[in-house]
């Protein structure tokens, strides 16, 4: 027993300590297979699956493909895909083996791709080619897509590039990014920068520009009714994400940035701003009144590009209204994500300093995380209910505002169906208004990808098949771009 827990021991060294995924998989498969829960991924089933059904559908796709009848392996797989994929998409699966889930879920997923793929690749009787792209485009808008969302978090949101760059190594970076505060700054990064650049952002962060922060004098925080200088935060943003406007972004990167922001007016509701909302607004902008935390930052007028498209020529949008950081009213803006971007998962990366002790237990298990969840409940419930009393009080009050700001903080969401969150160290709070240097930059990145790994099975079996959409759409594309 003294010799197995010692080897126990050596193995969660080994992952806690792992720099790169291969090296943090072979230790969880290696802590899995120790702990026997190797033999629960390669059982039968789980009583989370209805195996019976899947394995029926598994042989049926099985047979039709092997026949070669594309009209029938059509028909099977719409039903298979309807029936089981609110099963396959059911956290629990992955809370059990680091490793992944089920072998019966894999080999689903793996005929459901053959299925697809052979659709994609074999005529269908009279089907044309162009009209098969059609079809495959419409399931694709109706199944939806992935995105990741990006918190706010000041300083600890520099640990984004590391959750990015994880997904990113695995093939598993979303087309669709959202950011908030300085979730914005990362996604405009990574969302301006097409394949080559962005290679070059991960793998040589060294030139990535940390000077965001810049405290105000106390005579000009007197004058200026807040703490640090803005003009310092948009070098910050221009040097990391560049000028383009959204549709720019959109067209130079292949990727679609999204970015909260939040109106100053009262009764306003926050806006998504991205390539089909606003166009010609500018990513520098967008993001600077991300990052306009009320009280640190002054609210923010938007800035779009003339008509005429040339660099330089800018022009307010909107110009009656001003903004400010977009965690204040939508952290993670996961419906209006849903509307605009047709997202049917989201991975959220989550770094709020005021968020992080209310959900650092929410895929525990046992009672005392069963007691802090219903302890969470009811105290979120209690500041809801509260607020929203005082805000019906001060209804004519100059501190109306705050208080709208304050109740939507404490009752919006912060969690989306895949969740990747900073491992808060007390001691890290000390840093989260502060510019990192090297060494804390290099530190934030390693977490934000240990962060990710144990996220990486469930993550590459629930956008599985959106890739594969994905990937069948361009071969037809090609195929009639050579005809």
């Amino acid at each position: 027993m003294p010799r197995t827990s010692t080897h126990h021991r050596h193995l969660q060294k080994q992952l806690a300590r792992a720099e790169t995924y291969d090296q943090w998989f072979a230790a969880a498969e290696a802590l899995d297979e120790a702990e026997g829960l190797l033999d629960w991924r390669e059982g039968p089933g789980s009583d989370l699956l209805h195996e019976k059904l899947i394995r029926e559908h598994l042989y049926a796709m099985r047979v039709h493909r092997e026949k070669g009848d594309v009209a029938a392996l059509n028909r099977v797989l719409q039903e298979s895909l309807y029936r089981h994929l609110g099963e396959l998409s059911n956290p629990e699966l992955y809370t059990v083996a680091r490793t992944g889930t089920t072998k019966l879920a894999t080999e689903f997923l793996d005929e459901v791709e053959n299925a697809m793929n052979f659709i994609c690749d074999h005529p269908m009787p009279g089907v044309s080619e162009a009209h098969k792209l059609q079809l495959f485009q419409e399931a694709e808008r109706v199944f939806g897509r992935p995105a990741l969302l990006l918190s706010g978090g000041a300083a600890f949101g520099i640990y984004h590039i590391g959750v990015a760059r994880a997904l990113w190594e695995q093939g598993l970076l979303p087309e669709v990014i959202a950011g908030s505060s300085m979730g914005a700054i990362v996604a405009g990064g990574v969302c301006s920068r097409n394949d080559q650049e962005l290679e070059r952002l991960f793998y040589e962060p060294g030139y990535i520009h940390l000077e965001a922060f810049r405290w105000l004098d106390p005579g000009q925080i007197w004058r200026h009714r807040h703490l640090m200088d803005p003009q310092q935060l948009l070098h910050h943003i221009r040097s990391n994400v560049g000028d383009m406007s959204f549709r720019e972004a959109a067209e130079h990167s292949g990727r679609t940035l999204n970015i909260s922001v939040s109106p100053t007016r009262t009764r306003q509701k926050p806006r998504l701003l991205n390539a089909l909302a606003a166009p010609d607004v500018l990513v520098s902008s967008a993001v600077l009144a991300s990052c306009a935390v009320p009280g640190i930052y002054p609210p923010v007028t938007l800035r779009a590009r003339e008509p005429n498209g040339e660099r330089g020529a800018e022009k307010p949008y909107m110009g009656t209204e001003r903004w400010i950081d977009g965690s204040v009213h939508g952290d993670l803006p996961l419906m209006r994500m849903a509307r605009l971007n047709n997202v049917n998962r989201t991975i959220v990366s989550q770094a709020n300093p005021h968020v992080l002790p209310f959900i650092n237990h929410h895929e525990s298990s046992g009672a005392r995380a069963s007691l802090k969840q219903a302890t969470t409940s009811v105290l979120k419930a209690q500041v809801s209910t509260s607020l929203q009393v005082s805000r019906n009080v001060w209804s004519r009050s100059l501190l109306r505002p705050l208080l709208d700001q304050a109740h939507s903080v404490a009752t919006q969401p912060y969690l989306g169906d895949i969740n990747i969150q900073f491992p808060a160290h007390p001691g890290l709070y000390r840093k989260v208004l502060s510019n990192p240097d090297e060494r804390d930059l290099a530190m934030y990145i390693r977490m934000g990808e240990r962060a990710t790994w144990p996220r990486i099975p469930m993550i590459r079996d629930q956008t599985r098949i959106s890739r594969i959409f994905t990937d069948c759409i361009a071969r037809l594309q090609a195929k009639l771009q050579q005809q």
